[in-house]
C-alpha cells in the first residue's frame, strides 16, 4: 500500500472513530512518542527527538484545548494545569537531554488516559 493511500485509510479510520477511542488513541500515541523520544535521546538523535517531542507536545495541547471549562470548571482547571506541568517536563527533557522528565510525563498522562478508558469501559 503507498503512503497516500496508508495516511487517507488512517484519516477516514479516525474521523469516523467514536470520540472516546480517539481519545485512547491520543494517549496511546502519547506514551509512544516519548518512548522512542527516550530512545532518541539515548541514542543522540537529537532531530528525531525533536519531532516525536514535538508531536507529544501538540497531543497535550490538543487535550488542552478540548477541556470545557464551563461544564466542570474546577475538574477542567485541574487538568490544564497538569497538561502545563507535562509540557515543562517534556520541555525539560528537551532542553536538558535527560529521559526522566519524560518518565514523569508518561505516568502523570499514563493515569489520565487510564481514568478515561475506565470511565468508557463502563
Amino acid at each position: 500500500m503507498n503512503t497516500r493511500a496508508a495516511n487517507a485509510y488512517r484519516k477516514g479510520d479516525l474521523e469516523s472513530a467514536p470520540k472516546h477511542v480517539v481519545l485512547e488513541r491520543l494517549f496511546d500515541r502519547f506514551a509512544r512518542d516519548l518512548s522512542q523520544a527516550r530512545e532518541a535521546i539515548t541514542a543522540k538523535d537529537i532531530q528525531k527527538k525533536a519531532a516525536l517531542l514535538d508531536h507529544a507536545l501538540r497531543i497535550v495541547g490538543e487535550f488542552s484545548a478540548a477541556l470545557d471549562h464551563a461544564a466542570a470548571p474546577e475538574l477542567c482547571a485541574n487538568l490544564a494545569a497538569l497538561y502545563q506541568y507535562v509540557i515543562e517536563r517534556i520541555g525539560d527533557a528537551n532542553t536538558k537531554l535527560e529521559i526522566a522528565p519524560l518518565d514523569e510525563a508518561v505516568t502523570l498522562m499514563g493515569e489520565i488516559g487510564d481514568a478515561f478508558k475506565a470511565v468508557h469501559a463502563r
